[in-house]
């Protein structure tokens, strides 16, 4: 069950309602003070017209805010009725001065406003005698006060009427300045947020790429390398032991790339893709090694003239530790070639096994390993292609754009 103070901030929350107590509360401050001044001996010629003033401004505050257009004009002919007589006879402009406030705060187009604000304006400050009322006898001071009295007071009140109009359009082109604003800025937040989840979906894939290049490739030669010395140990049992040892530094080198991928997690600059090693051909020829020793033959041929910006270096790099665990894991193929050279005004990698029709089908795989070489080959502005290439077994195809002399030396 809604509490009471519910209940009111929700009746508070309807313009309706907001408008109708503020219309109530300014009726009854203005009758309290016609109250406090007959008190105090005021005596006006017509006390009514100065009740009907306080219902007109009380009702402008009431319609001018939910429809602008209606009020305006009620509160335009209300204020001219020549019917009513003041002391001051400036006062007949306070509610137009207070509807055309609102209403053009409320949106109303100055081209609809400004004539019906204008108009009232210049009936009301022009004397009543030219409306056809008698201001004889006992009202004859009523005509010496509107006609004779100096009229510059009715002018700028008229004036002051105008200024509210103009004043009412200046808050309502700012409140839309702010609204706009507020969705700009709100839009900006969107992006920035939907910004910070591409970047952070971009690192996790960049991170999950390395762990999952750096875990598949040393464990699966680990992998190899131990059924081969398990095939032969009973006939020769003396290769145990070497084959523990390269286990165990094979091991080491797992632990060290994993602890640059944690290292590269928890560092303040984010987690971008694993950069390249310190020696490119160093790092080549250490993958290349670790496919030999599990009984697979590779052949390198990589044109020693050849410049590659960082990051294709590092692309290179994974690739080509990828290629080969996926000959090592899904093919039967004895040997595989590695070529990386310059053609057609591209650099390209290629990877080339001679396994069986069968054996390249399951090479094609269906986990993560040709996505994540694809997505590195991307990332370094290129392509990659995989499939029965040449007619038989496996070919991984990277083609990447020949970078400039420039670019090379940064």
């Amino acid at each position: 069950m809604p509490t009471l103070p519910t209940s009111v901030s929700a009746l508070w929350r309807r313009p309706l309602v907001r408008d109708a107590l503020r219309a109530a509360a300014l009726l009854a401050a203005w009758l309290l003070a016609i109250l406090l001044a007959l008190r105090l001996g005021w005596y006006p010629f017509q006390l009514e017209s100065y009740i009907y003033l306080g219902v007109i401004t009380a009702l402008a505050l009431l319609l001018c805010r939910r429809w602008p257009l209606v009020g305006l004009v009620l509160v335009g002919i209300a204020s001219v009725w020549p019917a009513w007589y003041f002391d001051v006879p400036e006062l007949r402009i306070v509610p137009l001065v207070v509807a055309g406030f609102i209403a053009a705060a409320s949106g109303l187009q100055l081209r609809i406003a400004a004539p019906v604000v204008v108009v009232s304006v210049v009936l009301t400050v022009v004397p009543s005698f030219m409306w056809g009322v008698d201001y004889t006898g006992e009202t004859a001071w009523v005509l010496e006060t509107l006609v004779y009295s100096d009229p510059s007071t009715r002018i700028l009140a008229g004036l002051v009427a105008i200024g509210a109009m103009l004043l009412g359009a200046s808050v309502h082109a700012q409140r839309r300045t702010v609204a706009s604003l507020r969705e700009r800025n709100a839009e900006l937040e969107r992006l920035r947020e939907a910004d910070a989840a591409r970047i952070v979906a971009e690192e996790r894939t960049a991170i999950a790429r390395d762990i999952h290049d750096v875990v598949a490739h040393h464990i699966s030669a680990m992998v190899i390398r131990a059924q081969a010395a398990d095939r032969v140990a009973d006939t020769r049992p003396e290769e145990l032991r070497d084959t523990v040892r390269w286990i165990a530094g094979t091991g080491q080198d797992a632990l060290g790339a994993m602890r640059q991928v944690v290292r590269v997690l928890r560092s303040d600059t984010g987690a971008p893709a694993l950069m390249a090693p310190a020696d490119f051909a160093a790092a080549l020829d250490a993958i290349v090694g670790r496919v030999r020793d599990t009984g697979l033959v590779v052949e390198v041929a990589i044109d020693p003239d050849l410049d590659l910006t960082t990051l294709q270096q590092a692309a290179v790099v994974r690739i080509v530790q990828e290629g080969l665990t996926n000959v090592m894991l899904h093919s039967d193929a004895t040997a595989a070639r590695i070529a990386l050279g310059a053609r057609d005004r591209s650099i390209e990698l290629r990877i080339d096994d001679e396994g069986s029709e069968a054996s390249a089908v399951s090479s094609s795989g269906g986990g993560s390993g040709i996505r994540g070489m694809r997505e590195r080959a991307e990332a370094a502005g290129g392509t990659l292609v995989a499939g029965r290439l040449n007619g038989r077994g496996w070919t991984v195809l990277v083609r990447l754009p020949e970078p400039s002399r420039e670019l090379v030396r940064a």
